[in-house]
This record gives C-alpha cells, sequence and structure tokens, in this order.
C-alpha cells in the first residue's frame, strides 16, 4: 500500500479536521438531542506507559518543560498510530489523553471483511509501532481492542455547542476488550470473533475469556490482501479514491459550503475556531499555559433506557455549557465507557482568562453538582474533580485528524480525584488556595493512593456557599511589621494623617478610598493605617474581603458590628448572647434584641412587638440599632472602619454604609482596584460614596524600584542583593514588588556575611544576598498571581492580536515592525497595521518612530512623586461612544503606524506572560527565523564603515563568516564610509596645503580606519548616547597662541614631570627644539582651523549627510541576536554577539551596558551548557580585554583591505595593540622598577604592533599612548619626540572618512593630555578645536569628553566668562542627547563652581535634588569616578556649612566608591574632593573629639600618600594636593614643613599655570602665616545662596570673585596635649 499525504486545506477542510467522518457526513437536520444507529468495526488504541512517562517528566524536569515533552512524544507516536488507521479506511472518533477510538462504519453482510481489515490495521500498528522508545528511557507501548456489531450515535447540545458520544454493546465491549491486552496485542470482543472470518484469523484463546488474542492473518498474500484492500475500500463510503487517492481524508478536498461548515463549527470549541479563521498555523494552537481542570462524571442506574439516558446526556450538557459559558469555561470533551459519562470542562483557555477563575471553576462544579444530583431517579452518582496548574493546551493527533486538548499532570490529578473521591466535589490544594475563599467552605479529604498520582496534596471536599458562614471571617490577611516601617508611601500616609486631622469634630463621615493594582502594596498600606489608629488611641475595625462576599448579602456590615462588638471569636450562640446582652443593656430596648438573631445567630426571644412587624420594618428596626450602637461610641472616641478589597462589598452593606455616613461621625478608609480589574460596584449606593465630596480618592502610583529593592532587603534580612540582581532585574521589570521578591526566592540562596567599613556599623554580622549558581535571571517565569493577571488581559484580545502579541514577545520588550511582520505567519503589512493600531489603542503597545524614542519613554516612566488626590471622583458606569469619530481615530492611528520604526510593550509582564504561551520548539524555530533576518544587518552603521566592532571579529571566528554569506563583501563595498562625500566637499581645494611634510623613509598611507585614542587621562564616565546632536552650537572665534607663547607653554610642558623645586631647573631644552615643537604644533593647529573654515562653507551639504546609527543598530539588532542565539541553544554564536555588544557600548561609551554584555557572557562561559563547546582563542582574550576596558572610551573602525587572510592577521594585530594599551596603562600604576621598564616595553610594542598593521590611526594612537608612558616615567626626549610624531604622522592622513575623524580625535586626545600634564594654553586651544569639528561632524560622543576636559582647562585658567559658556554647550549637548551620565558631568561641574569659585550656575539645591533622584539610576551607579566627585563635593559642602548631620551619608558612600575607582583625571580629581572631606573630618574631631583624631589622622594620611601616587598620571592636581597636605601638617602642628609644601604648591602652579589653586593658596597663605588680624571668609558669607553667573556676564559683575574662597582656618590645640592617644582598655 502506498504512502498518502494529507493536502492544503480550505477553512472547512481546517474545521472538518476536528471533527470524524461521522460527523462530517452526518445529517444535521434532526432536533437534539439525535439519536441513529447503525452497525461498525470500533477499535480502541491505548498507550501503555504514557502514566510511567508523565511521573517521569514531572519528576525529572520543570513542570512546563515536561509537559511539553510529555505531548510532543505522545503527538509523535499518536500521530503514526492515527495515520495507519486513516491509510485503512478507519474514522478516527475520539483522542482520551493518551488513547484513541476508531470506526469502519459499513453494513452488517460487509462486516467480516471489515473486521479484516481492522484487524490487518491492528496487526501492522503493532509490528510498526508496538514498542517505541523514548529520551527518558521508558517505552511506549499500544494496546488494541476490537469489536463489531450495532452501534449508536448520540449528538447532545444546543443551537450553538453541540457535542457526540457513541453508544451500544460494541462500545463497551471494544473497552472491555482492551482492557484485555497486554502490551503489543490486539484483542477481539466475543462478538468481533463470531462475526469475523475465522478461517483467515489465527487467535489464541484467553482463559476464563470469550474475548480473543488475534496472532496473524493466514492464507493471504502481500499482492492478494491489495487486492482485498481495494475490494474492502468499496464498502468504506467516504474512503479518498480516485483522482483524490493521495489523500488521507476525503474531508480535505471539502468545497466551501457554508451550510455544512456552520453545521461543523458547532462541534469546534469557539477559541479554535478564531485561531483557524486568522488562518494561523496548526503548530501555533498549542501553548503552555495555567487552567483551571473540571472532570464531572456521571454514573447511570443500569436500568435507564437508552432513549431516557441520551435525554438526561442531552440536559446536562446543555445546563453545564450554560453555567460555565458565565465565567468563560468550555467543555472540551464528552465521552461515554464502562465509568459512565464525562465531561473534560476547561477554565482559563486562550482567549478566556479571567480573574478568580479557581473561585469561579468551583462555584460552577457545585452548581453542576447539584443540578445533576437532582436527577437521582437516572443518576445514580455525581462526582467531580477540580484542579489548576500549569498544562499543555493544544493539538494532538495527525495533521489529517486531530482534537484540541489539555495534558498534564493536573489533568491527569482532576480525573483521579473525580474517580477515587465519588459523590462530591473534590478540589486540590491549589485550587483552594488560589480561590481565597473561606476555609469554612472547604472540609479536608483522607489521602488516597490514585493510579499515576505522585504526590497529590492536600485534596479538599468543597462544601459550596450554601453552607452557614461563621461569624467575623475577613480579618485583615496582611499584618504590619513591627521591625520596618511601611515604605514609599510617605505621601499617602501624610493624606491619611490630614484628612483624620481635619476630620475631628465633624458631624458626619469622612472616606479616604485608596486605588491601585494588584502587587501596588493596597493591603500593606491598609494594615499600617490600621496600626496608626490603634496607636494614637482610636477605635480601628479593620476587615480584608474576597469575591464570594458579594454575593452574601448584608456580610460586610455583619462581619464589621460583630468585630466591634466583640463576638466574632465566640465558638457558640449563647456565648455570643450573653456579650451582646451586656453591651445593650443602656442602648436598645431589651424587647428589641430579637432582631439581632438573625445577622448574629443569637437566639433571643421573639418579642410580641416585633412579631407584628412585617420584614421590612424589622430590616429597618435592625438597622437602627446597628446605628445607635455606633452612636454612642463617637461620642466619646474616633471610629475608624478599614476595609481592603472594598469592590467586594455587597450591594446591601454599601446602603447601610451610604446611610451611616451621612447621620453619625465614622472615618473610613478602603481600597479599591481600578474599574475592569476586579467586579467594580454598581450600585447607586456605591456610586454615592465613592463620587461624595466628603471621600479622598486617591491613586496609588508605582513604589520607585529602589524602594522595591529596600523592601526585598528587609524580608531576605540582608543589607543588599547581588548588584546584578539589582541593576538587571529592578530596573528592568514593572515597580510591582510581588513579581520582584518571587524572584528573590527564586534566585537566591543563602545569606553570607558582608563585612563594612563603615564606623558607625554596629557589631552584628551584616549580610549580603548572592545568586544561586546557575540561576539564570533571565529565565525566571513570572509568579503565577501575575501570570495569571498577564493572561487575562491577552485571552480578552481577538485572535489576530493575540498573535501578534505572542510573536511580539518573541522579539522582546521593545520591536521593529518589520521583523514582526518577517516572523507573522503570512500576514500582509496591512492586516498587521491594523492589527497594531488596536492594539496601541488598548494601551497594549506604544509606538515610537525611533528606538531612542523608546528609551527615552522608558526612562521618562519612573514612578511618579505627585499622587492623583480627587475630593471626589466621579466613576460613571457607562459611556456612548461616537462611532464616527472612534473610526476616525482608528485610520489616523494606522497611517501613524505606516512611518512608525519601534514599538514596546507598554506592561512587561504581558510581554515575559505571552513568551511563556510558546512551547520549547515553537520559540525555537521563531528565535531562529528572527535571527536569520536580524543577522544581514549585524553590523555598523554605513557612516561608520559597516564593519565589526571588535575590528575583523568575524573573519577571527570563521565560523561566523559561514553563516554570514550576505555580509562577506561588505568590506569590499565600502572602502569609505559616506561621510567622505562631506569630507570631499571640505578637502577637495585645501588637501595639498594641509599635507604636511613626510617622515624621511615613511610611504605615506590612505586608509579609512578608526583607532582608540582614548587615554587614562579622559572621564572615563562620561557616557555617549546614540543620537547625533543636531541642534547647532555656539561658536567661538579661534585665536592662534602667539610663537612666545608657544615657546612658554613647550617649556613648561617639557620640565613638568619633575615636581620639587630642584628639579624642575635641570632641564632645558635648546632654542632650536623648542622652535621646532612650536612649529608642529603650530601647524597643526593651523590646519584644523582650515578644516574648520572650509566646513562652514559646506555647512548646509553637511547637514543633510546622517547622524550615526550605530547605537540603533546595537539596540536593534545585535543584542536582540545574542539572545535569540543563546534561546535557540546556539551558544557560541551568542557569545560572539555579546562580545560585539560589549565592544559596541564601549564605542558608544555606556559604560553599563557593556558590562552588563560581559557579566552575561561571563556567566555563559561558566555555565554547565557552554562547558563542551571549545572556546576560540580570539574571543577569549577579546573578552577579558574587554573587561580591563571599561575605563576606556573609542571608537574603532576596522581598516579595509581585500586580502582574507590579511584581513584574520589583521584582527590579532588589532586585539594585540588593544591588549598591550590596556598592560603598560595597568604597569604604570604600580611603582616598583620592574612595572616601570614592562610598562614601558607594553607600550613600545604597541607601537610596533601598530605599525605592522600599516593602519595610519593605530600607528598614530600608538604614539599618542607611547608619547604619555614617556611622560609618566620622566622620558623627556622620547615624550616629546612621539607626541610630536604623533600630530606629524596625522598630516599624512587623507581628511577624508576615518582619517579626518582620527585628526579630531588626535585633537580631542592632546587636549587633554596636555590638561593632564600642565598645558593648559594649548589644551584650550585644542579643546575650541576639538569641539568646532565635532559638531560639524555629528560626533556628541567624542564632543562630551572635549567639552569636560575644556571646562577643566578654563576653570583651572580662572577663564571663569567661558567656563559658563562651556558648561552651557555641555548642558545643551546633555539635554538634547538625554543621557544621564552627560547631566552628572554637568552637575558635577555645577558643584565645583560653588566650592572653589564662588558663584552658581545651578545652585546646590537642584544639585543635591539630581543626585537623590538619580542615584540609584543603574547606568549612572556603573559609574563610579563621577559619583565619588559627587558625593565628595556635597560631603564638603555639608562639611563647610557644618551641617553634619548631613555630611556622614554622601561621606560615607564617596569612601565605598574609592576602592572601585581608577587612575583617571577624573577619578582623581574626585579623590582630592574626598581627601578634603576627610581634613575637614580631621579638623573637626581635633576641635570636639580628640580621642578620634588618631584614627582620622592614619586614614587620612594613608588616602594622602595614594593620591599623590595617582597624580603621577595627572601632574596638575599636584598643586592641590600639595596645598592640602600643607594644611595637614599646619593643623597637626608641623609649621615648618606646611611652609615648605606651600611654597612647592605655589611653584607647581606657576609651572602649570594652575591660577585656580593659586589664589586659595594666596589666601590660604595670608591666613596661616601673614596675617595680622582675622581674615573675613568670604566664601561663607556668601554661602549657602551664591549668586548665579548668566551667560554674559563678566568678571566686572563680580568685583571679589578671585577672594572667594574658603579659609581653611586652623583650629586651637591643647599645649600640653595636642593629640591625645588613645586609652588602652585594661584586660
Amino acid at each position: 500500500m502506498e504512502q498518502r499525504k494529507p493536502s492544503d486545506s480550505t477553512t472547512i477542510g481546517k474545521v472538518a479536521a476536528h471533527v470524524p467522518d461521522l460527523i462530517v457526513y452526518g445529517d444535521f437536520s434532526q432536533e437534539l438531542p439525535f439519536i441513529e444507529s447503525f452497525d461498525g468495526v470500533l477499535l480502541f488504541a491505548d498507550i501503555s506507559g504514557f502514566t510511567a512517562l508523565t511521573e517521569k517528566f514531572s519528576t525529572d524536569t520543570s513542570l512546563d518543560c515536561g509537559a511539553e515533552q510529555l505531548t510532543q512524544t505522545l503527538n509523535h507516536y499518536v500521530g503514526d498510530i492515527v495515520e495507519k488507521v486513516l491509510i485503512y479506511g478507519g474514522d478516527i472518533l475520539k483522542f482520551a489523553g493518551d488513547a484513541l477510538l476508531a470506526l469502519w462504519r459499513v453494513q452488517r453482510s460487509q462486516m467480516s471483511d471489515i473486521i479484516t481489515l481492522a484487524l490487518k490495521c491492528s496487526l501492522r500498528i503493532q509490528k510498526e509501532y508496538g514498542v517505541r522508545e523514548t529520551e527518558v528511557g521508558l517505552k511506549l507501548q499500544v494496546k488494541i481492542g476490537l469489536s463489531a456489531g450495532h452501534i449508536s450515535k448520540v449528538v447532545v447540545g444546543d443551537n450553538k455547542h453541540q457535542y457526540f458520544l457513541v453508544l451500544g454493546r460494541a462500545v463497551d465491549e471494544v473497552r472491555l476488550a482492551q482492557n484485555l491486552a497486554k502490551a503489543s496485542e490486539v484483542i477481539l470482543s466475543p462478538n468481533c470473533w463470531e462475526l469475523c472470518n475465522r478461517n483467515m484469523i489465527e487467535i489464541e484463546t484467553i482463559k476464563d475469556q470469550r474475548s480473543v488474542k488475534a496472532r496473524y492473518i493466514k492464507n493471504i498474500s502481500e499482492i492478494e490482501f491489495d487486492e482485498f484492500f481495494w475490494k474492502c475500500t468499496e464498502y468504506l463510503q467516504h474512503y479518498p479514491t480516485g483522482e483524490n487517492n493521495s489523500i488521507l481524508r476525503a474531508t480535505s478536498t471539502l468545497s466551501p459550503n457554508d451550510e455544512l461548515e456552520k453545521s461543523l463549527r458547532k462541534y469546534v470549541m469557539r477559541n479554535i475556531l478564531k485561531k483557524i479563521d486568522d488562518n494561523q498555523p496548526l503548530e501555533y494552537l498549542s501553548e503552555l499555559r495555567p487552567v483551571t481542570i473540571v472532570f464531572v462524571n456521571l454514573q447511570f442506574d443500569k436500568s435507564v433506557r437508552t432513549l431516557d439516558l441520551c435525554k438526561v446526556i442531552h440536559d446536562v450538557s446543555v445546563k453545564i455549557s450554560n453555567i460555565i459559558h458565565v465565567f468563560s469555561g468550555k467543555i472540551n470533551k464528552v465521552f461515554m465507557f464502562d465509568k459512565g459519562c464525562t465531561f473534560l470542562c476547561v477554565f482559563g483557555l486562550p482567549g478566556d482568562k479571567q480573574a478568580d477563575e479557581s473561585a469561579h471553576a468551583l462555584d460552577s462544579a457545585f452548581k453542576i453538582f447539584n443540578f445533576c444530583s437532582k436527577m437521582s431517579m437516572k443518576i445514580k452518582i455525581v462526582s467531580i474533580g477540580v484542579t489548576r496548574g500549569s498544562v499543555f493546551c493544544g493539538i494532538v493527533g495527525h495533521h489529517a485528524r486531530h482534537e484540541y486538548t489539555v495534558i498534564g499532570q493536573k489533568v491527569n490529578l482532576a480525573a483521579r480525584m473525580m474517580m477515587y473521591y465519588p459523590g462530591l466535589v473534590s478540589c486540590d490544594a491549589v485550587t483552594y488556595a488560589n480561590s481565597r475563599l473561606p476555609h469554612c467552605f472547604f472540609e479536608e479529604l483522607p489521602q488516597a493512593e490514585m493510579k499515576g498520582v505522585v504526590n497529590p496534596g492536600v485534596v479538599y471536599h468543597y462544601l459550596g456557599i450554601s453552607e452557614k458562614p461563621m461569624i467575623g471571617q475577613a480579618q485583615l490577611t496582611k499584618e504590619r511589621s513591627e521591625y520596618y516601617h511601611l515604605l514609599g508611601r510617605e505621601k499617602e500616609l501624610e493624606i491619611y494623617n490630614s484628612s483624620l486631622k481635619g476630620f475631628v469634630g465633624s458631624t458626619v463621615g469622612r472616606v479616604i478610598i485608596y486605588e491601585g493594582l494588584m502587587g501596588y502594596g493596597k493591603s500593606k498600606l491598609l494594615a499600617e493605617i490600621a496600626y496608626l489608629g490603634q496607636e494614637a488611641g482610636h477605635k480601628v475595625i479593620a476587615m480584608e474581603l474576597t469575591k464570594i462576599n458579594v454575593q452574601q448579602n448584608f456580610f460586610v456590615i455583619q462581619t464589621l458590628m460583630a468585630m466591634f462588638l466583640g463576638i466574632e471569636a465566640c465558638k457558640s450562640d449563647a456565648e455570643r448572647q450573653k456579650i451582646l446582652q451586656d453591651k445593650l443593656r443602656s442602648v436598645v430596648e431589651e424587647s428589641y434584641y430579637c432582631l439581632l438573631n438573625n445577622i448574629f445567630l443569637v437566639k433571643f426571644p421573639t418579642s410580641a412587638e416585633v412579631s407584628e412587624m412585617d420584614h421590612e420594618t424589622r430590616t429597618e428596626e435592625m438597622e437602627l440599632i446597628l446605628v445607635k450602637i455606633l452612636q454612642k461610641v463617637v461620642e466619646k472616641n474616633i471610629l475608624i472602619f478599614v476595609i481592603d478589597e472594598a469592590h467586594f462589598i455587597d450591594p446591601a452593606s454599601w446602603e447601610f454604609l451610604d446611610d451611616l455616613l451621612s447621620s453619625i461621625p465614622v472615618f473610613m478608609v478602603m481600597s479599591l482596584s481600578p474599574p475592569g480589574r476586579q467586579a467594580w460596584p454598581t450600585c447607586v449606593s456605591a456610586a454615592n460614596i465613592i463620587n461624595s465630596r466628603k471621600t479622598t480618592y486617591v491613586q496609588l502610583r508605582e513604589l520607585k524600584p529602589s524602594v522595591i529593592l529596600q523592601k526585598a532587603c528587609e524580608d531576605l534580612g540582608v543589607v543588599s542583593v547581588s548588584r546584578e540582581l539589582e541593576m538587571g532585574q529592578v530596573m528592568t521589570y514593572p515597580p510591582i514588588y510581588l513579581h520582584y521578591s518571587s524572584q528573590l526566592n527564586t534566585a537566591v540562596t543563602n545569606a553570607i556575611p558582608s563585612k563594612t567599613e563603615s564606623p558607625s556599623s554596629s557589631d552584628n554580622e551584616l549580610y549580603i544576598c548572592t545568586i544561586r549558581q546557575n540561576v539564570k535571571l533571565q529565565n525566571i517565569m513570572l509568579p503565577p498571581t501575575l501570570k495569571g493577571i498577564a493572561l487575562a488581559e491577552l485571552d480578552n484580545m481577538n485572535s489576530s492580536e493575540q498573535m501578534v502579541v505572542k510573536c511580539a514577545a518573541i522579539i522582546g520588550l521593545t520591536f521593529t515592525t518589520e521583523l514582526l511582520l518577517h516572523i507573522l505567519p503570512e500576514w500582509t503589512k496591512r492586516k498587521m497595521n491594523q492589527t497594531l493600531a488596536a492594539l496601541v489603542d488598548s494601551h497594549i503597545f506604544k509606538c515610537f518612530h525611533k528606538r531612542k524614542d523608546s528609551q527615552k519613554a522608558q526612562s521618562q516612566e519612573m514612578p511618579s512623586t505627585e499622587l492623583l488626590v480627587c475630593p471626589g471622583t466621579v466613576r460613571p458606569i457607562g459611556q456612548v461612544s461616537d462611532i464616527r469619530s472612534s473610526v476616525y481615530n482608528r485610520i489616523k492611528q494606522e497611517q501613524l503606524l505606516i512611518q512608525c520604526g519601534v514599538m514596546a510593550f507598554c506592561m512587561p509582564m504581558l510581554q515575559e506572560a505571552a513568551y511563556e504561551c510558546w512551547l520549547k520548539s515553537q520559540k525555537k524555530a521563531l528565535h531562529l527565523k528572527c535571527a536569520s533576518y536580524l543577522e544581514g544587518q549585524a553590523h555598523k552603521c554605513r557612516r561608520c564603515g559597516e564593519g565589526d566592532f571588535i575590528s575583523f571579529h568575524r573573519h577571527a571566528v570563521e565560523m561566523m563568516l559561514e553563516s554570514i554569506e550576505s555580509q562577506e563583501n561588505i568590506s569590499e563595498q565600502h572602502q569609505e564610509y559616506p561621510f567622505s562625500e562631506a569630507a570631499s566637499l571640505i578637502i577637495c581645494t585645501t588637501l595639498k596645503r594641509l599635507e604636511g611634510p613626510s617622515f624621511e623613509g615613511m610611504e605615506r598611507k590612505a586608509v579609512t580606519a578608526e583607532a582608540s585614542l582614548s587615554s587614562t587621562c579622559s572621564p572615563e564616565s562620561v557616557q555617549m548616547t546614540s543620537e547625533d546632536i543636531t541642534t547647532s552650537t555656539f561658536s567661538k572665534k579661534l585665536e592662534l597662541l602667539l610663537p612666545q607663547d608657544i615657546e612658554k607653554e613647550t617649556e613648561k610642558a617639557l620640565k613638568k614631570h619633575k615636581m620639587l623645586p630642584e628639579a624642575l631647573k635641570k632641564h632645558k631644552k635648546l632654542p632650536e627644539e623648542n622652535l621646532k615643537a612650536e612649529e608642529i604644533e603650530k601647524e597643526f593647529l593651523e590646519r584644523l582651523d582650515e578644516i574648520i573654515q572650509q566646513s562652514d562653507r559646506d555647512w548646509e551639504k553637511i547637514k543633510r549627510l546622517g547622524s550615526c546609527e550605530c547605537e540603533e543598530i546595537v539596540e536593534a539588532v545585535f543584542v536582540p541576536l545574542a539572545r535569540h542565539c543563546m534561546a535557540m541553544g546556539e551558544y557560541t554564536r551568542g557569545l560572539y554577539y555579546l562580545l560585539e555588544c560589549a565592544a559596541a557600548y564601549l564605542h558608544l561609551s555606556n559604560n553599563y551596558m557593556a558590562f552588563c554584555n560581559l557579566n552575561t557572557a561571563e556567566n555563559l562561559i561558566k555555565s554547565v551548557d557552554f562547558r563542551a563547546t571549545v572556546i576560540n582563542q580570539f574571543e577569549e582574550a577579546t573578552f577579558y580585554r574587554l573587561k580591563g576596558e571599561p575605563a576606556k572610551v573609542g571608537e574603532q573602525m576596522s581598516p579595509v583591505l581585500p586580502n582574507a587572510h590579511r584581513e584574520k592577521k589583521l584582527a590579532f594585530l588589532y586585539q594585540q595593540g588593544h591588549c598591550l594599551s590596556l598592560l603598560w596603562q595597568l604597569f604604570s600604576l604600580d611603582t616598583a622598577t620592574n612595572s616601570k621598564k614592562f610598562c614601558h616595553l607594553a607600550a613600545l610594542m604597541k607601537v610596533n604592533s601598530a605599525e605592522e598593521s600599516e593602519d595610519e590611526s593605530q600607528i598614530i594612537s600608538s604614539y599618542s599612548e607611547f608619547s604619555l608612558c614617556c611622560q609618566m616615567m620622566g622620558n623627556e626626549d622620547k615624550w616629546m619626540k612621539y607626541e610630536l610624531m604623533a600630530i606629524q604622522r596625522s598630516s599624512h592622513l587623507r581628511v577624508i572618512g576615518g582619517g579626518l575623524l582620527t585628526t579630531v580625535k588626535l585633537a580631542q586626545s592632546l587636549a587633554s593630555m596636555k590638561l593632564c600634564l600642565g598645558n593648559l594654553p594649548l589644551s584650550i586651544q585644542l579643546g575650541y578645536r576639538a569641539h568646532e569639528m565635532c559638531v560639524r561632524l555629528k560626533k556628541p560622543k567624542l564632543d562630551y569628553l572635549v567639552l569636560c576636559m575644556l571646562f577643566k582647562a578654563l576653570f583651572l585658567s580662572t577663564r571663569y566668562q567661558d567656563c559658563v559658556q562651556v558648561l552651557s554647550w555641555l548642558e545643551q549637548l546633555a539635554v538634547v542627547e538625554e543621557t544621564i551620565i552627560g547631566m552628572a558631568c554637568f552637575f558635577s561641574y555645577c558643584l565645583e563652581l560653588l566650592l572653589y569659585a564662588g558663584f552658581s550656575f545651578k545652585s546646590f539645591k537642584e544639585c543635591l535634588e539630581f543626585i537623590q533622584r538619580n542615584e540609584k539610576n543603574c547606568i549612572l551607579m556603573s559609574q563610579n569616578s563621577i559619583m565619588l566627585g559627587l558625593y565628595s563635593s556635597v560631603a564638603i559642602w555639608f562639611a563647610r556649612l557644618q551641617q553634619w548631620g548631613n555630611f556622614k551619608e554622601p561621606f560615607e558612600k564617596a569612601r565605598r566608591l574609592l576602592r572601585r575607582t581608577s587612575a583617571s583625571f577624573f577619578a582623581t580629581s574626585g579623590f582630592c574632593r574626598f581627601l578634603e572631606c576627610e581634613i575637614l573630618m580631621l579638623r573637626k574631631h581635633l576641635e570636639e573629639r580628640p580621642e578620634l583624631v588618631w584614627e582620622t589622622r592614619t586614614k587620612t594620611l594613608k588616602d594622602l600618600d595614594q593620591v599623590l601616587s595617582r597624580c603621577s598620571t595627572s601632574p596638575i592636581c599636584y598643586p592641590r594636593v600639595y596645598h592640602l597636605k600643607a594644611y595637614i601638617l599646619l593643623v597637626l602642628g608641623n609649621e615648618e614643613q606646611s611652609q615648605i609644601y606651600l611654597s612647592q604648591a605655589f611653584q607647581l602652579c606657576d609651572v602649570y599655570g594652575n591660577l585656580l589653586e593659586k589664589s586659595w593658596l594666596e589666601i590660604s597663605n595670608e591666613w596661616w602665616f601673614t596675617a595680622k588680624g582675622p581674615m573675613e571668609d568670604l566664601w561663607l558669607k556668601a554661602a549657602p545662596d551664591f549668586r548665579k553667573w548668566e551667560i554674559g556676564m563678566t568678571e566686572r559683575d563680580f568685583p571679589e570673585i578671585h577672594k572667594t574662597k574658603y579659609l581653611l582656618r586652623v583650629p586651637a590645640l591643647d599645649i600640653n596635649n595636642p593629640f591625645p592617644e588613645p586609652e588602652i582598655p585594661d584586660v
């Protein structure tokens, strides 16, 4: 027999694949219930080993993964069996978990032949698929039973949903036959054996059974059987023959037929029909999701007739469908075997998710139980099992015939509970907990050993809400911690306190309502308010409601009053009655006590007066009694009602509270969920209270990430969590503590001791929280509660919207519309845009034109510090929508989406939940699709040359060349990036004039390469952002230094490597050498001027060029690629892209993101999954090199050469150069002689490596670095020689493309070097020119470095007017680029102006607010040098103003950062400020706490030595350090040494031109040694409100600016014992 293939189906064919031929070709004209009888052969196949396999998967793997693997294994096995049955003409009637039922429908006269055909099919199945090994070592085997005879088809249901089942003796016999079968056996039922052709079948009898075991078919060859087979197909009415003989089912070729399709659709769940209508692939119908399973089993009396039985099943099916439909439940299966009729119902399928799903399922189960139990004459036993958990929801079977079903441990458990706990409604512990119903509605059942179930947990009997509940079962579940205060809700508590204060003396009630999403801390807030009320001596009644309470009439008032009267804990009615008598004696007449019988469950005798009242009068009098009771209390005390989850207040209680608030002064505090999240109260009384003027309505904002972090630390009992968990998780996910706490529980291990250096720390051990080994934070799944919320949101969408959301979730939190369209199955762009417009309108997605816009929005969506408080908020129940306006807005939204480049999820939680819905195999396939799309874009932007971020990375890793074929020739196609066009405009007329003299014997090379020219002198922490600034910048006229000025500055620069005054006179350069240096520097400055002037003439053409798009590419391509590769298990490729990401972020000066990617790469390398992979040597070196380079900021462009071998060699040469650069800088930090030699050797080797690469940019970079190295070692000749060589060599660059950028970077590097070395005039000249060129080249990242350096040079030169101008440029650039680090640098410089210049550009308050608002920013937290400077500056401010209480916190934060800073100029400057903090604290201890002087003195001197060693890389800082050292010696009583160091500081100021420090030194010298009388401290006189320097002001506006310095006064010491040593206690 030939193999057959399923054909592509139409919509009706897809629907028919879910329905058997028995229905497809049946009669749809009959009224329901409908019975049809016929003859046929049944095959029942049960998979043996499925239970054991289920246990294996559930114990060896996670539940989700186990369910998926289990289903895939089952589907492959069942699919093969189904295909074989279809080939032999069978019709698959039902799938039931691990079993299937098939039918051959024929005439009685053809029965024997068809039995033989079915038997042949069964034997073939046993031969080919009888035993199958699984990947976990267990076997799957199939047991088959055959029966034949009379069969009845029963159709039940209504006009919307219909179900069928088969009845009869043959159905019962086929199940019995299968039960007799062992693995790999086929059993014929007695009737089947009677009707078959016995001459053709060899059998084996079974002891004490009429059934027989079939062994084989005899007396027939294969050829003869083929003839027999085709004869049998003539008996099978719908078997595909003729032109359709190549397909498995004739239904695959059904022609469109609206009537037939409409009839078939009634047999398929609407969830599936929506997916089919949306043309979604079959595999997309499957997913893992948490659902609630309800199994209903009906056992019938054996005497019930078939017609009556059908009528009962019909009535029950309609009733069940109506009951569960209210809560979006679905009947998935109806089948009938010897165990009776069973209904499988599911709550929470795709599209059906609702809040309180477990409570809905239990409520529905109890209603079904009650309905069926009333049919006692026909139904013998009703048994229901309810479970909740994550299961596989999807397709089981074959492409041609399949069904949608649910599979998993929770499904098995519900089925077993249904059978092992008959006659009741049972549920598992998860359902019990998630229902949040009172415990009194349940009863714990004894444990029972259930087949195939391991550790079922506690099983409960659900009693239903008809049972009378106990009184007072509604206390607050959230308790206030006595050890920790409520965090992050200070303003909400302030509203409560002020409202309560204004309430005192009121004659009517007052209400505060707090509205917030789940996880926002409403319950914690109300618990705190209840505690505060009790502490204040008020009468507080606090309760928490659940959903079931809304159905209980007057429950809230009953419980509140019972708690108020103190009878909620009474165990008997007599005890309650006695307490009530005592409390009512003076309030109510005794004859009216009986009115409280029903509400408080007591038995006061009914008085004659009450017996005459009607029901309405009794209710009114009862409520009046309650009001009187409360009235008596409020006369003496304040009464506060606290009600959590107030949206569950029943209508009768709302009505009573409405009247109560208008009659007596009661203060009420409630919490509500937002409308739509829960059942919003709709009664009139609820609306009156909510919208009343006496109600304050407060919408809670999200908690700040820092608050969530602090709360998590409190709950764990630690002082901090790991930096990775803090920076990666808190900042990524929505500020909902519930999620974060769940992640901590999953991710952390035992806390480990952590030492602290803080002098204020106690003797108790402090702990930090670490992450468990091999835990991947990105793989931590959402907690079930939050996942349920997200899935409910997902299921409220239509099928198209769900598909878009789920596909977008694969891409990530942000995604491009192009990539989304690529992975959507057979979608058009128009359809996608229409769906996206609806999702944007529903606030599921946000739309941005560029990825940077999404990053900006994310940064702005930090929790607001402002609350939305309304005195009375109107909440309309309904609103009439303008259809025309809605349609217009939707069309407008679609038009905007056409221009939309990037979109993002509004709720990250939804993205994670949607991602988890995919099966593992589906995720892998979609990740592969995304990766293949993105790989072609994985390179720098065109403007930067389209190379790798790690030079020639792909050529060094051959695997990447093979897999990115489309990118193989990118290098040859773009030898010069597009800026060449603009550069040619600038250069075409001036190139010859700009070319300088060549070195002797050196060839001129023109390559478009960039090199990293950053040095340790540049500010390590200035971050660059993605968008290049396009706004114009204030231009400043550049003036060249006069030759004599250059000579003076060069002379100073040649001296400054020696620090003592005697050393300053040792060496003097010859005049001709100075002249040569002067000429080269002047020529370089003129060269820069001509470039700037030419660019001004061609500015309009340059402006039309695009900006650098590298950051867009990194975020949109490289970062997703790394994630996609790791999700697919392609760890080698994942490492490649992680390293590219790290290098790219260093290229973009984003050290934090570089650190994150390197950290991920390190975890990947150490992971178990990666251990079998051999890491490429080149990538290993790259990884360690990048780890050492967070402080180096530079842009790299790989030179492009046509030879592939040459490119691979260059990759290693470039990597070698980077490593050598890092090595010499590390060696330079060590003062040992050998380290100096190694430093020199490494720098020289980098020069050799660069020259071997023949890349001018690399060579110039190496010369600059070697020059700096020689300067630090005191080698004057080589220092000046290589500096001049770098300048002169730059004239050999073609000033286009990379050559022009290299020239600019050389100017920046030289300016930075001159600043560090003290040649301030030349540094300023270079800085201004570099800034102008950065503006023209649209290089804001480089411009940040330039402006930071330029400000410092101007500031040290006391050119305050220019300082203010540059600072305004820096602020403008930071604002336009929207970078947090740019603003941090700006405010750091503003603080320096306040501390050392005596005027303000931004006030101290503004600076402090910026720090407090952003100090927990993850990017800023990675910039240790900037934060050291900021904290130290703030501490200095407080110390100078004697605000020592405020001084401590920033000082300790600065201290913790000292070890983490590098030897960069920015870090050294921050260290100097920290040293000043210590000196001021030393002075304070000398004056006030002499016993601490020795400890403070030791630490201060130690830090002084450390900062002196750091000054070797930044000699410009020496004057400040010597100034501070002189002051230390002075306060310690060594006046002579103090004068020496003060004199040295003066000389160094002259050498370096540090006028800022010199002006302060002059004041200190006068104050300490020469003043005749007390001097006025002009700084303290002006502080704290310094005058602001506006743009346009000059120094004439600040006449005493150079004298406005802080006076370092000398404390008065005890002459006899100036420095008492600390006492040593007696032992």
